[in-house]
């Protein structure tokens, strides 16, 4: 079988590197309530009917922390004793207080964090110790948390629930010098969840910049793909590249490629599988994001050659492109992943299920 070589359908952002073609010539290779102050101070009360509140306990001499209401409502405290939020709450309207920066050399705790304002809250505890030396707390804050419970994990073992927005900090802290690294092991129901600024190095201070971002579960693309490209392969017949894409799960697919031949130039109609297809591994997408034309899913592709590669799949109207990828991405954002995306579209080297 002889086939015309055409530019690949997998591409990498940066113009000195473009990654192994997957379009139709590489397939044939591979198959033919409480106080009123803050420390002392008062606050005045902005709308809303109930005053959120509590007490902290154990702050170090000189430190601060900054605790948040729903994710949003920051307030920062210098002393122990009694404290109240300035936002407050209409009635049977849910708060939910957690620690969004940590003192250094110190943990803090929340405690009967979150409920449902039917009165002044003032039951709301929040206790700081002391961390063993050299050792700091990694943490950072989840948005966008509808419902449910997401788990987290740090280097693989500490596990941590979640069910509000807002700041977290993991229970083990970390000696300085080690390295970090947050994974989501658990999504929420009927969400999906995306971790950035997740791995590093624990310098001399307390970790508090790590991301995690939850939306609706977006469908992965799945069934038959066709490249838009069409390109002779032998007297008489032509031919697009074709990905089996089969999901498994809410963020994973397994893959198999091949070939569909056609009878004119055009590669119109149906078009014929050509042999069978050839195993190309899992793509576990870990997470997603959307621009008002474009979702883009991240993940790790992993080979049965035993090679694993980032990569980036793209859903723009009725196409789908896939991106070659790297550690840390090259495409940070749905944005640049849609900039990148127009680009190589009018070269047909994506796919639609046409």
């Amino acid at each position: 079988m002889t086939i015309t070589s055409a530019p690949g359908s997998w591409h990498h952002a940066r113009p000195t590197f473009r990654w192994t073609s997957l379009g139709l010539a590489a397939v044939l290779l591979a198959g033919c309530g409480g106080g009123d102050d803050d420390n002392g101070t008062s606050l005045p009360p902005s709308a809303g009917v109930f005053s959120v509140g509590g007490v902290l306990s154990g702050l170090g001499t000189g430190k601060t922390l900054t605790l948040q209401n729903l994710g949003i409502d920051d307030l920062t405290l210098s002393a122990n004793g009694n404290f109240v939020f300035v936002t407050r709450m209409d009635s049977g309207v849910a708060y939910a207080v957690t620690v969004k920066t940590q003192p250094n050399g110190q943990r803090c705790t929340v405690t009967q964090g979150t409920g449902t304002a039917t009165a002044n809250v003032s039951a709301v505890q929040v206790r700081c110790e002391n961390l063993a030396a050299a050792t700091f707390t990694v943490g950072g804050a989840v948005s966008g948390l509808a419902s449910g419970t997401l788990v987290l994990q740090n280097n693989g073992g500490d596990d941590l629930s979640l069910t509000s927005n807002g700041g977290f900090t993991f229970g083990t802290a970390v000696a300085g010098g080690a390295a970090y690294a947050v994974t989501v092991r658990t999504q929420p129901a009927g969400q999906s969840c995306s971790v950035r600024n997740g791995a590093g190095t624990v310098a001399s201070a307390n970790v508090g910049s790590v991301e995690v971002s939850c939306g609706a579960v977006v469908a992965l693309p799945e069934g038959d793909w066709k490249q838009e490209l069409c390109v002779p392969v032998r007297p008489g017949q032509w031919g697009r590249a074709l990905w089996r894409i089969t999901r498994q799960a809410d963020n994973r697919v397994t893959g198999q490629i091949g070939v569909t031949t056609y009878a004119d130039a055009n590669c119109t109609g149906t078009g014929t599988a050509a042999g069978p297809l050839s195993e190309v591994g899992n793509l576990v997408f870990d997470r997603n994001a959307s621009t008002a034309t474009l979702t883009a899913f991240w993940g790790l592709w992993s080979q049965p050659s035993g090679l694993n590669s980032r990569i980036v799949w793209a859903r723009k109207g009725t196409r789908l492109c896939m991106l070659g990828d790297q550690t840390p991405t090259v495409f940070p954002t749905a944005a640049s992943v849609e900039n990148y995306a127009n680009t190589i579209i009018p070269n047909k080297i994506c796919y639609t299920q046409n």
